[in-house]
Order: C-alpha cells, then structure tokens, then sequence
C-alpha cells in the first residue's frame, strides 16, 4: 500500500485520551480537516480543552501564531458519533485503551464506518498489528502509527504496516 500525503485531506482520531488529543491537534495544526470520536462525551469535552490548552502554550512559545491556532480549532470537531467521524476519513488513528480485544472491536466497526479507500491505523507500541488487520476486510490499508508522547512536542512517529 502507498499512501500519497497529498491525498490525505481528512483524518480522524478514535479516543480521546491523552495520546487521541494530541494526536489530533497535530493533525489540525497541519491543515487536515480532523474528527476526535470517544464514546464519552464528557473525555471528548475535557479532550477539547485540553487542546486549546496545548494550543495556547504553543502560541505563548512562539511555535504557532494565534491566526495558526484559531485556523486549526475551526478544522477540529469532536464527537460521539463514529459514523459523522469516519464518514468522510481518508486517514483513521485509533487511540484506544491498550488491549486487543477493545482495539479488534473498533477496527471491526470502522472497516464498517469508514469510507473504502480510508487507511486505518492504531497508536500501539507493543499489540499485534496483523490480528487488528484481519479483522478488516482491508488488511493492506491497515498500519501502525506509533506516536511519541506527547504529540505536539515530540516529532517522531514510528510506522508499521
């Protein structure tokens, strides 16, 4: 599988924990429209503040200008529903709980959810890639994108697929 960066235009992240925010207000910093699902609306809440939160301290270090941050929280929007989350992904991280029967459980539903061509990945360092990809009917659209914590501070994400 080989993904062009460019066509990437969509990304959404499942979980809201610390490691789903993060990645998230990266990915609206860059410039992708970006959907944060949790099926807790109150993590998707403190999720939201969280990144502004993490937004303004980059505004505060001269890394992002206000313009840059108040750009990136418009693409950002948070939600309870998979399917508005995932609809229109061409890029889906999943940032769940670190188990595979929770991770297998939420890669059955977004090879469901999401759009055919959309790449899915999780944020795992050390669950079994592969069993994730079999539970898809898209196995070779499945990777492994482990991001460094915390997301907007270290530059490094390493990749399996």
């Amino acid at each position: 599988m080989v993904v062009d960066i460019d066509d990437i235009e969509t990304v959404a992240v499942i979980g809201s924990g610390q490691m789903g925010r993060g990645i998230a207000a990266v990915a609206a910093l860059a410039g992708y429209e970006t959907y944060v699902n949790d099926i807790d609306e109150s993590q998707l809440v403190e999720a939201e503040e969280q990144v502004e939160w993490s937004y303004e301290k980059s505004v505060e270090k001269g890394a992002a200008s206000e313009t840059e941050i108040a750009d990136a929280m418009a693409r950002l929007t948070f939600t309870t529903d998979l399917e508005v989350a995932v609809g229109d992904a061409d890029f889906v991280t999943e940032a769940a709980v670190e188990q595979q029967a929770v991770k297998e459980d939420i890669f059955e539903d977004l090879d469901a959810a999401a759009p055919e061509d959309a790449v899915l990945s999780t944020n795992t360092s050390g669950l079994n890639i592969t069993q994730l990809a079999e539970v898809t009917d898209r196995p070779e659209q499945v990777v492994g994108t482990h991001w460094f914590n915390p997301p907007m501070l270290m530059e490094l994400v390493e990749v399996e697929g």
